[in-house]
């Protein structure tokens, strides 16, 4: 069941992709991507088909690999991939450390309400945000780990004077400056991680245009992720 959350008037947010971070990489983990012919996923542009190493960073607690097809890109040091060329059927993925969200996502940059460790403290802060339609969390796992997903979308009705017009900004992410905005013709999901008791998110969101063969395409690269033991 959704629950909406849209009353009350504000402003929204930057987008999306509009933030720079350098990842770090582990000289540990880069080596064990070389030995095992594994590549390293590069930080930005459009990306070979292949099977990829993420290591641990300020944008992710765990390594982790990914198999990518043809058509991907990355951007800005980012964890994840997407297809970004066209806007109107955007999609892409990546992970990220949450550890607080707006108050007000009509407003965008304003307060920040800090959420405890757990996966349930993030998982509730969502669906008490503001103006966001969350559905009830349910249980799924990612790369083997348990996880909570919980699918938001912007109100129909929300008013158009928020600072994004039908976007919402959900949460902002130091140190890595990243901003998540919740488009208003967009399907987000989040993915709240366990990783061996310290919380992950991964995000994943699509526009009313994108192609159902490229959402599909997308659950099959999110399976196809393996987390490093």
């Amino acid at each position: 069941m959704a629950r909406s959350r849209h009353h009350g008037l504000a402003a929204c947010a930057p987008q999306t992709g509009q933030d720079t971070a350098p990842t770090t990489t582990s000289t540990t983990a880069a080596s064990t991507a070389v030995a095992t012919d594994i590549s390293v996923l590069p930080p930005s542009g459009p990306v070979e088909p292949g099977t990829y190493h993420v290591s641990p960073s300020a944008w992710s607690v765990m390594g982790f690999t990914v198999t990518l097809p043809e058509g991907w890109e990355t951007q800005f040091g980012a964890p994840g991939a997407g297809k970004i060329s066209d806007p109107d059927r955007e999609l892409y993925f990546y992970f990220v450390i949450v550890d607080a969200i707006y108050s007000d996502p009509c407003e965008g940059p304003g307060e920040l309400m800090e959420v405890g460790p757990g996966v349930d403290d993030l998982a509730e802060a969502l669906l008490e945000q503001l103006f966001t339609v969350a559905t009830e969390p349910v249980d799924r796992t990612v790369g083997g780990l348990p996880a909570k997903r919980i699918e938001l979308t912007v109100p129909d009705d929300l008013d158009a004077a928020c600072r994004l017009g039908d976007h919402l900004q959900i949460w902002y992410s130091a140190p890595v400056d990243k901003y998540f905005v919740l488009f208003g013709d967009g399907t987000a999901n989040v993915y709240i991680l366990d990783v061996k008791g310290e919380r992950q998110v991964l995000v994943t969101q699509y526009r009313a245009g994108t192609r159902a063969e490229d959402i599909a395409e997308m659950q099959n690269i999110i399976e196809s992720i393996k987390i490093d033991p």
